[in-house]
């Protein structure tokens, strides 16, 4: 074969994989410079997850021998225990501390973050939350909310999406992102909002990288230097408890100060979700509302900002009612 041809062609072969890291972009992970060969330099994302990246958030994915393999996976469905450690992580606690004082009870790479998210009661993890399954809007946003503490309590539903309603799981989440300009709905072709947010489909990991990074511009680092809760004080103060038995809220009325958070712990065999009167709307206070079932044992907190009697109910169950009066 003629001499010149073949140096043409080695040529070529050296320049394809110079030209593919070209088109990805480059970061620097622990000091080590890392190109994500599926994350074009010109994708709308891209900015997104090079932040993330550098600020120690996300790192890709990792091979059988945690070495990293210079892939993202941004169109990839994200898991809950991925958004999870992207919350976690973008809101700056301290997963090993967490893990060394919160049993998380799962065997699972996740773990430290599951400690997170029980020592501050985030919604969506519990014990029977499946990591590994693909994470939905709503549910990513209510781990976003959870994790960067945002206040949702003046939060308006049944004003921004038609497919988002006072009966959508996690609709307070997805309203309070919204109005933070944290997340956003749908948008046809120009650009234009279509009215939607579709709360119970996926999310892929590239949304999920401009949402953490989205949050933490506009929240800041709530986690940071933030210990577990059993060390923060003020949070077992037995006085602040209403236990839920099969007869009902114990006690049925409940006196605290502005500022106090209050505990709600299922010592049921029932199903438990604690919301703001009326019944379905939870309107009375936006905010009081666990957003799910709690299971005997797990408990939900919720701190009382607003002098004025609350009155709540089990959404389950709504024959079942207490108040909470702050002075």
């Amino acid at each position: 074969m003629n001499h010149r041809l073949l140096s043409v062609a080695s040529a070529i072969a050296l320049t394809i994989p110079i030209l593919a890291q070209a088109m990805g972009i480059q970061v620097i992970i622990d000091g080590k410079t890392v190109v994500f060969t599926d994350v074009s330099q010109s994708a709308w994302f891209a900015t997104h997850v090079r932040t993330a990246a550098e600020a120690g958030i996300v790192s890709g994915y990792k091979d059988s021998r945690g070495n990293l393999t210079g892939k993202y996976g941004p169109a990839n469905d994200i898991t809950i225990g991925e958004a999870l450690k992207i919350a976690v992580e973008g809101a700056g606690y301290d997963e090993d501390l967490y893990a060394s004082k919160i049993q998380s009870g799962f065997l699972h790479w996740a773990s430290p973050y599951v400690s997170v998210a029980k020592g501050e009661t985030f919604l969506v993890i519990n014990q029977r939350t499946r990591l590994d399954k693909a994470a939905t809007r709503a549910e990513v946003a209510a781990i976003f909310t959870s994790a960067f503490h945002v206040n949702m309590e003046s939060t308006q539903i049944d004003t921004r999406y038609d497919d988002v309603s006072s009966s959508t799981e996690f609709a307070a989440s997805i309203e309070s992102l919204s109005r933070d300009t944290v997340v956003s709905g749908d948008t046809d072709i120009e650009g234009q909002a279509t009215g939607t947010f579709r709360p119970t489909d996926n999310i892929n990991r590239a949304e999920v990288a401009k949402i953490v990074m989205q949050a933490r511009a506009k929240y800041g680092t709530p986690g940071l230097g933030r210990l577990p809760s059993e060390e923060q004080g003020g949070t077992e103060n037995e006085e602040n408890i209403v236990t839920y038995t099969e007869d009902g809220f114990s006690p049925m009325i409940l006196r605290v100060k502005k500022g106090d958070t209050v505990i709600f712990k299922n010592t049921s065999n029932n199903g438990l979700w604690v919301a703001s009167n009326p019944h379905p709307a939870h309107t009375a206070l936006v905010g009081l509302d666990a957003n799910r079932t709690l299971i005997n044992g797990e408990t939900y907190m919720y701190t009382f900002t607003q002098i004025g009697s609350w009155g709540y109910h089990n959404h389950l169950s709504s024959q079942f009612q207490g108040t909470i009066v702050v002075e």
